[in-house]
Order: C-alpha cells, then structure tokens, then sequence
C-alpha cells in the first residue's frame, strides 16, 4: 500500500516481496542524521545504510506506511534504493561526452574564484 502523495524518489523492498515508494526530503534526512548522532552510529560515512534507511523510514512514518519501531520496521526490509541513482530504472544509458568540456563564459565571470584566483579574471587558481 502507498500512501505517498509526493513524487516517489526512494524504492523500499520488503521481505514478503511488496515494495513502497516514498519521497524522502531533506527534512527525513536530517531526522536521520540527528537520531544517529543520538545513538551513536557514529559518521555519516560509517553509517550510510542506516541513516538512508531511518530516513525512509521516517518518512513511511509521516504516511502512515508503518507504525512499528525502526528495529523491528527494519527487520522486514530487504532493501532501500535511491531511484534517481538505480540503474535498473533506466532503459537508456546516459550518453558520456569525450574531449574539451565546452565553456560557456571565456572569463569565467559567472565563477568567480573557480579556477581563476578568486578575482574573477584568468589567472590559474593557487594551490597554497
């Protein structure tokens, strides 16, 4: 059952085979983020599987998708997967581009202090 009344960007698989799709924000994720500090998962970087999975789970909370505490919410999940980035999602693979990147300003204008010593003209950014 989903209950989700914004665009989906995150597949949740269940253990009986049934999926949701939900659409976690920002907002799920520093949920996430604050109650993995709180209990001590440690960073971002050690704890990546469980703070994309509290924050689906979190939104599946807001939807009324479950109701259980996370541990055991958890325990019947199989998998969470960003559907921007699962590549079983596309039928077409993006075309990569070989050669110069094309600039769209000779200046660098638009950029200042990207590659330009932070002035804004041309000179080659330092690496001190």
């Amino acid at each position: 059952m989903n209950n989700e009344t914004k665009t989906p960007n995150t597949r949740i698989t269940y253990l009986d085979g049934h999926t949701d799709e939900v659409c976690v924000t920002m907002w799920q994720r520093c949920q996430a983020e604050t109650h993995a500090k709180a209990k001590g998962w440690g960073s971002a970087l050690d704890a990546v599987v469980k703070l994309n999975a509290y924050a689906a789970y979190v939104r599946c909370r807001q939807i009324g998708a479950t109701s259980v505490p996370f541990e055991q919410w958890a325990d019947t999940v199989v998998s969470v997967v960003d559907m921007n980035n699962d590549p079983t999602d596309t039928e077409e693979q993006a075309e990569t581009m070989n050669g110069p990147v094309p600039v769209s300003s000779g200046d660098m204008a638009d950029a200042p202090g990207f590659s330009t010593g932070a002035t804004g003209g041309t000179a080659a950014a330092s690496v001190n």
